[in-house]
């Protein structure tokens, strides 16, 4: 039984099995392709990043220069969680150490916690989110502590360096310290937290106007081109949050409403961005990922209201609930690839299961053509886990979509003139897809556990042809700069069709 004199010891032990698991689970779960997108981000780090700010990449940087190992590429994701839920301890504990104790073992239990070792640009914006948050009701409890709001604007630049999710917690900030519960000091201190993060606001804003704009036009534009009225929409969000903060959590909030909706600095930060992507969510889909940067502030309001009945029941469904998850993961690592046919799933989907499953096993086997090919594929997941199993970089090839464009910054189609290509597809092919861009192509296939893969091998690759037509497509698809945005000249069309002009 957890209580005052033992709520160390509990943390502590709770902290290092979780920690256990997951680097388990980090092992034995197979890359996928974003993260092997992300990889790319840290081996070819930059001051931008086409979908977003560049953090994620700065911050697996030291850790490829390591190694590869799936562990080693999840390692700040595995830390982050850890880190969390060691502050929400030590945060809480000069209060009540039992109810801290309590609230920290919630969360490093919680799915979100021990099942979610994938590294993608959620893992530095909830780490620094959470920290900002901590920093700003620190300083709130300290009088205003001036040294606390510049920490807290630190941080909260660092996530806004890793997404722009990040302005809402800024948003929260203002909301609380203009607001509801404004005085001279803290007028100043949300000045304060502005210049902390000032440097990052400015070194992305100087870099997408040097980029044209590349986040703006897939975070406003390209990604948003069916944005529509949807109930559904909405009805799938609320889902995702009853299960992202958890059944029981999620009930308590709705129990103690008029506690969660006190005019306090904490209940603040979580429901303005929780209520901006309720308002979201009705023409768009959110992505399960979305809200996770807020809802670690849930496990402190929980630790800070609920009672430790409450808090109790809450543990013990957690428990449950998180080892279901562990079950079925197991499950699905453990059983045979030929399991999966017996299910009537659709050979479009079982083909990407082998390939999630099985890419190394995959890219291994095309690794033979390495010396005399480029290998590549039309879908940037594909072209990126060749990466990250051969070693051997893999442009996307064709027009692709508004996702994992990276690829625009990293690769010069003009060095690939006359060369040959391996296009690797998990799908038949279709010959207007390859045939104008090369003087020669032939379809190979293979097959693995029921599934079949293709490759094309074309030689000499036509340049001018691919210009003309792909590259054209993605110049004014994908890098049209809206004329009202001041900018440079687009970089892609100053690599490809600065002949013709760029504006």
């Amino acid at each position: 039984m957890i209580n005052t004199e033992n709520a160390s010891k509990y943390v502590f032990w709770t902290l290092l099995v979780t920690f256990a698991i997951k680097i388990m689970l980090a092992h034995f779960i197979p890359v996928t392709g974003d993260e092997a997108y992300y990889a790319i981000w840290g081996i070819f780090p930059q001051l931008g990043g086409y979908d977003h700010p560049p953090l994620i990449g700065w911050l697996l940087y030291p850790f490829l220069l390591l190694s590869k190992n799936p562990i080693v590429l999840r390692m700040p994701m595995i830390l982050t969680t850890t880190i969390i839920g060691l502050g929400i301890y030590l945060f809480l504990k000069s209060n009540d150490k039992q109810k801290a104790a309590f609230s920290s073992i919630l969360f490093l239990i919680s799915p979100l916690a021990l099942c979610g070792v994938l590294i993608t640009t959620d893992a530095p914006v909830i780490l620094f989110s959470f920290l900002s948050g901590i920093c700003v009701l620190q300083a709130l409890k300290k009088n205003d502590h001036l040294g606390w709001f510049w920490m807290g604007g630190v941080f909260l630049g660092l996530a806004f360096f890793a997404k722009y999710f990040a302005v809402l917690l800024a948003l929260g900030y203002f909301i609380y310290l203009v607001i509801i519960s404004p005085n001279r000091s803290r007028i100043c201190g949300l000045f304060i937290l502005f210049l902390g993060v000032l440097p990052f606001g400015l070194e992305n804003l100087w870099w997408n106007y040097s980029h044209g704009w590349a986040n703006i036009l897939f975070n406003v534009y390209n990604r948003n081109v069916e944005a529509h009225f949807s109930l559904c929409t909405i009805v799938a969000y609320l889902l995702t949050l009853i299960y992202i903060i958890t059944p029981p959590l999620f009930y308590y909030g709705c129990k103690h409403i008029k506690l969660l909706l006190k005019n306090d600095a904490l209940n603040i930060f979580i429901t303005i961005p929780l209520l901006f992507f309720l308002v979201l969510s009705s023409v768009k889909e959110i992505g399960l990922h979305w809200p996770l940067s807020f809802i670690t502030f849930i496990y402190l309001w929980a630790g800070s209201q609920l009672n430790v009945n409450e808090l109790k029941k809450s543990m013990a469904f957690i428990l449950c609930f998180t080892g279901l998850h562990l079950i079925l993961i197991t499950l699905l690592l453990i059983l045979p690839m030929q399991t999966f046919q017996k299910f009537d799933i659709n050979q479009k989907f079982y083909t990407k299961l082998v390939y999630f499953f099985e890419h190394n096993k995959i890219n291994t086997l095309l690794h033979q053509y390495n010396a005399n090919y480029v290998f590549s594929s039309q879908d940037y997941v594909q072209a990126d886990m060749i990466f990250y199993d051969t070693n051997a970089y893999a442009p996307t090839f064709g027009k692709g979509d508004e996702h994992g464009r990276e690829d625009d910054l990293i690769t010069d189609f003009n060095d690939y003139n006359h060369k040959n290509f391996l296009i690797f597809y998990s799908r038949p092919p279709r010959p207007a897809e390859y045939i104008p861009y090369f003087s020669t192509a032939r379809v190979n296939h293979f097959n693995l556990y029921g599934a079949t893969f293709y490759y094309v091998l074309g030689q000499d690759f036509n340049y001018i042809n691919y210009r003309n037509t792909v590259l054209n497509y993605i110049n004014n698809t994908y890098w049209d700069i809206p004329s009202y945005i001041p900018h440079k000249p687009s970089i892609f069309c100053e690599k490809y069709f600065k002949q013709l002009g760029c504006s």
